[in-house]
Formats: structure tokens, sequence, C-alpha cells
């Protein structure tokens, strides 16, 4: 990449980047399933690791997405592309520091962003009260009633998205840019910035995708264990499972198109427009 540009979208650019991402994932599905499906045993394994595990697995996701955001990457440029791809950051000193450097600051932000949920939520119950009720889901479930749990949501959810707009662009920016920690998160922030009604678009077409891959879900697994009883049960975890990485990879395809068009990173497909306009 010749200089970190960003290019400003519109809202039905935003709108187009999670189609675009699932229609790279039709076209090359074989290479970048078996990726993912790697992503997904390293995720398992470290489920076996109780807190530890967990906390090792956000610190490494950004330098994972990059493994992935890599490999679409090289199907896009008619490359070979193997699993262990989803670990090729791991090779480059600079470009493993930056994204493990991401990961603290995404866990750190969900951390704060707990903690601000947390402080919220003691600050109108008791935490006496809270805690002899929380083994009483109906008591519980009584008392949050009666609780304002808006404004503790909102500043958690605020919080939130700001990690994930500094991670959005930063990681294929450490990814293919090379950048180090601050100019990745600070090209992300500004990249966002410039490009909130395209990111608006984007966000309502993901909202629209969880909600009609949840539906789809809950009717297959509901179907399917009145059909078959417990073993209706397993076969609905199995179809959790490849939902949950058909949307993994389809939200990093998702994210390699928008950084592909608000970057002008090209080894990719053209995804140039004409009516482009730079604005930083």
């Amino acid at each position: 990449m010749s200089g970190p540009q960003i290019y400003k979208r519109g809202f039905r650019a935003g709108l187009r980047w999670l189609p675009a991402g699932a229609e790279l994932l039709a076209r090359h599905w074989r290479p970048l399933l078996a990726v993912a499906s790697l992503w997904l045993l390293v995720s398992l394994l470290a489920s076996f690791v109780p807190v530890l595990g967990q906390i090792a697995l956000m610190l490494l996701t950004p330098l994972l997405t990059a493994g992935l955001l890599s490999a679409f990457d090289r199907t896009i440029s008619g490359l070979d592309v193997r699993p262990s791809i989803l670990f090729a950051a791991w090779s480059s000193p600079s470009r493993r520091a930056t994204l493990i450097g991401l990961g603290l600051v995404s866990l750190a932000g969900t951390f704060l962003a707990a903690m601000v949920f947390a402080a919220w939520l003691t600050s109108q119950i008791d935490p006496a009260t809270l805690e002899a009720n929380l083994n009483n889901p109906e008591a519980l479930a009584a008392l949050l009633q009666e609780t304002s749990l808006g404004g503790g949501i909102l500043l958690a959810m605020g919080l939130f998205l700001l990690v994930v707009a500094g991670l959005f662009f930063a990681v294929p920016m450490a990814m293919f840019g090379d950048a180090p920690l601050i100019s990745a998160l600070r090209y992300s922030y500004r990249a966002c910035l410039a490009n909130i009604p395209a990111l608006f678009g984007l966000l309502l077409a993901t909202i629209g995708f969880g909600l009609a891959l949840g539906f789809i879900m809950v009717l297959l697994v509901s179907v399917l264990g009145l059909a078959l009883g417990g073993a209706g049960q397993f076969v609905g975890q199995l179809i959790v499972i490849a939902a949950t990485l058909f949307a993994q990879v389809v939200l990093t395809g998702t994210q390699y198109v928008a950084f592909c068009e608000v970057s002008g990173w090209v080894p990719g497909p053209d995804l140039s427009d004409p009516d482009d306009e730079i604005v930083a």
C-alpha cells in the first residue's frame, strides 16, 4: 500500500458490504471454510481452559482475524490458501506485536464496558440484594424489571462500539499496511468518522443478517428437537456451530470488502468507483 488513504463511502455502499462478503465466500468457500474451521478448533481448545483460555483467545482474535483476512486476499488474487494462513501474521514480529496490542485494546475496552454496566446496576440495586437473588430467576427478573437499565446499557454499548470502531480498519491496516499500533488505531477511527453513513448501512445489514440467521437457527433446532428428541438436539448443536462458522467468515469477508473500498487496497478485485472522494 503506497499510503493510508481514506475514501468516503455512502449509505448504500455500506449496505452492499455484507452481501459482497457473502459473495466472496460463495466463490471461494472451500479454502475459506477450511481456514475458519481451524479458527473454530482453536476456539474450542481455548474453551477447555476456564477464564485464561477465553482471555488468551480475546488477545489473539485480531491476529486470527488478520489471518482470515489474508485468506480472502490470497483467494481473490488466485493464490494458494492453506488453513495455516490463519497464523500468517505470527511470523512477522511487527504485525504480531500490533495485532496482540489490538487484542489488549479489545480486552481492556470490553472489561471497561462490563465495569460501567456493573457500576450502573449496583447504583440502583443494593449489591447484597442482587447477590441474594442470583439463584432465584423469578425474583431476579422481578428485581430487574423495577430497575432502569437503559442508561447503563447505552453507556456499555457506546464503549463497546468505540472498541469495534478502533479495530474494524486497524486489523487489516496492520496486516496489509504493516502499520504500528497507534497508527492503525488512528487510521481506523479516522476512516470510521469519514464513513459514518456507510457504517450505519453496514450496521443495519448486519442486524438484519443476525436476525435472519438467528430465526432460521431457532426454527431448525426446534423442529429437530421435536422430531428426533435427543439426537435432534445433538444435530441442532452441530447446526449452530456451522452457523457460527458461516457468520464468522461472512463478517470477516465484509470487513475485507469495507477495507478495500475505504483504503483503496488493490490485491483483491477492483473495488474502486469513479465517484470516489478522498477525504484524508
